[in-house]
């Protein structure tokens, strides 16, 4: 079940058209899931907080500085 920020109750009307099946929704609602489709909507993603960028940058620190091992040598070790 999919939630939105704000659900309005309406019917929806259909169509068929030339075998073809078309849902009759608002102005309003249809903009609102074109700006979504497009990437201008309210789903949009946040921008990352100071402490997330701080994190995200001691972890990429971590990482470069850290021996990784290669993928067969873990299997050796393992037994695998």
């Amino acid at each position: 079940m999919m939630c939105y920020e704000q659900e309005i109750p309406m019917s929806v009307a259909t169509l068929t058209l030339a075998g073809k099946k078309f849902v009759v929704i608002p102005q309003r609602e249809y903009d609102t899931l074109k700006a979504r489709a497009n990437g201008k909507g309210k789903a949009r993603s946040r921008k990352p907080t100071k402490q997330e960028l701080g994190d995200i940058a001691e972890s990429r620190r971590v990482l470069a500085t850290e021996k990784t091992i290669p993928f067969s040598e873990v299997r050796r070790k393992l037994g695998v």
